[in-house]
Order: C-alpha cells, then sequence, then structure tokens
C-alpha cells in the first residue's frame, strides 16, 4: 500500500479515551480503549501503546487527536493544544500538544473531538462529497463542526454551536442545564436538560408527543440558524439523543418551519439533515484522517517493549 502512511490516531473522551494505529486514509490496525484519567498518567499509557503495541509496522508518521473541550486548536496560536478550564478534573490548563510531543515525539495535529467525527464523515460518510457540511453531536451537550473541503473551518477557538441562543415555547419554564445561558440549544435540549425537564430519555416519548416536539422544535430552530448564517450543503445529526426514533425527521420539518418560504431547494430535501454513517467509530477514524491533512515531524518506530 505504497500510497498509504501509517498514523496514530487519538480520541479524548470526557469518560475514555481510544487510541488507534491505522493507516491515513482511516483504516484502523489496531486499537485500544483506556479510561481518561489524570493527565499524569494517561498519556504515558498512550505513549507505550503507540510505541510497543504493534510489531514490525515500521514507523508513525503523523498523529491525529480529537480532544474534548474546550481547547485552543488554532495551529499559529502560542497556547495551540492547550485546555481551558474544564469539568474534567486534572486537564484544565493542561498543555495537551506538548505533552504528547514530549512523550510520542510527533507535533500532534489536534481538533475538538465533534470535529474529527466530522473529519470523517467528510472523507468516509454522510459529509463526503460535500465542499461545505455541518456535523452536530446531540448527547451530554451540543457539539458541531463546520467541514469546508473535508476541514474544520479555521477558527479563533472552535465553534460553540451548542451555545446559540434558541427561542424559548411560551410555556417552556423549565430551568436552563447550561451555567452560561438561560436559553442556548445544549442548555434546553441535550440530554441532560431533556432529563431535568421531563424525567425520563427522549426515547421514552412518541413521535409527535409533545415533549418529542418540544425537542425537535429546539434543534429545528438550531438547524435554521446554521442554514441562514452558513448556507451549508448537508447537516448530520449525531450523538445519543438523535438516536431516538423519529427525531431527525422532525428535525427537518421544524427547520423547514422556522425556515418558512425562505428555505432553498436542496435544504427541503429530505437527504439535507441526516444521521451520520460511521457511527461509534467517527471520531477515532477522524484522528487517522486528521493525521494524514499535515505530516508532522519527527517520526518514531514502533517496537516492542
Amino acid at each position: 500500500m505504497p500510497n498509504k502512511r501509517l498514523v496514530g490516531g487519538i480520541e479524548l473522551g470526557g469518560t475514555k479515551s481510544i487510541v488507534a494505529i491505522g493507516y491515513d486514509d482511516g483504516t484502523i490496525l489496531e486499537q485500544t480503549s483506556l479510561p481518561t484519567i489524570v493527565p499524569e498518567l494517561l498519556i504515558p499509557q498512550i505513549a507505550e501503546f503507540l510505541r510497543s503495541h504493534r510489531d514490525g509496522l515500521g514507523q508513525i508518521e503523523a498523529l491525529g487527536v480529537g480532544a474534548f473541550g474546550p481547547i485552543i486548536v488554532a495551529p499559529k496560536a502560542k497556547n495551540y493544544g492547550r485546555l481551558l478550564q474544564t469539568n474534567k478534573s486534572g486537564w484544565s490548563n493542561f498543555d495537551l500538544a506538548t505533552a504528547l510531543s514530549s512523550a510520542i515525539g510527533l507535533t500532534p495535529n489536534i481538533v475538538t473531538d465533534v470535529a474529527s467525527a466530522g473529519i470523517a464523515e467528510a472523507a468516509l460518510g454522510a459529509l463526503r462529497g460535500y465542499d461545505l457540511g455541518i456535523y452536530l453531536t446531540v448527547g451530554t451537550g451540543i457539539g458541531g463542526a463546520i467541514l469546508c473541503h473535508g476541514k474544520p473551518l479555521p477558527a479563533l477557538l472552535h465553534p460553540e454551536i451548542g451555545h446559540i441562543a434558541l427561542q424559548r415555547h411560551h410555556n417552556d419554564v423549565a430551568p436552563s442545564c447550561c451555567r452560561f445561558h438561560t436559553s442556548c440549544a445544549e442548555g434546553l435540549a441535550a440530554g441532560p436538560a431533556i432529563l431535568a425537564r421531563f424525567g425520563q430519555p427522549l426515547s421514552h416519548f412518541s413521535v409527535g408527543s409533545a415533549e418529542h416536539n418540544l425537542i425537535a422544535d429546539y434543534l429545528g430552530q438550531l438547524c435554521a440558524n446554521l442554514v441562514l448564517t452558513l448556507s451549508p450543503q448537508r447537516i448530520v445529526l449525531g450523538g445519543g439523543v438523535c438516536k431516538t426514533p423519529g427525531l431527525i425527521e422532525a428535525t427537518r420539518a421544524a427547520m423547514l418551519n422556522h425556515l418558512g418560504d425562505y428555505a432553498p431547494e436542496d435544504v427541503e430535501s429530505e437527504y439535507f439533515v441526516c444521521e451520520p454513517t460511521l457511527g461509534q467509530d467517527a471520531g477515532i477514524v477522524g484522528a487517522l484522517c486528521l493525521a494524514e491533512l499535515e505530516k508532522p515531524s519527527p517520526v518514531i518506530a514502533l517496537r516492542r517493549a
């Protein structure tokens, strides 16, 4: 396979982290799952896996990382790869880029975990072939990535799509689950907000119920705002909440309702708002693909300890 490079990928999640060795086309050769403990203990485990887990593979030529945030992802920033204040104990202000570079010997390409999944969908999945697409994940929070020609749109930090303000329904007086905003999408429609408001996951409620319609309307508002500001060619909805039967279809209908007659013909397509195709592998596949976007150096040899 002369056109493929051997690369490493890391999906750094709030609960667990996936580490993989594979090719820069997203092919996974070997992977492991590690609890996301404090960085002083986790980084050496990641480094050891990448150095010694496989024998005879050759050299890892690049390293891609999709990390939870907030994290500085602008490559030219002086604090590139440094996490900001986070609820994850031990990780606030941690310099992830420097730690990985020191432990592994590679300068990592770092994006958010959501952007990593979006990169995978752009390379191999539901956003493939689209010049401008959006990947949204609705779960514990709401995150988003804007993919332009398969790459995250350059930005000061990274898109905080989940914190876009929405118009509350007149009878919705439930407290926001976001400690920063009273009516943002994450505070009103993410998993914790749904549990706090209804006492049960959205999957408990039938399509067409008041509960189902409320969340679909809030997500539809969010998608309508993105259509008007970014004019994407497709929006992919991932995450646990969006696995609720009928929610993506109801969200699409709500989006069109909020757009009124202002929706371009392509936006009216039943395929414009869709589910991801790569499932739970999207994050780590994207990390491997991300490594290919820019070739860091130096390289390290894989060896058995």
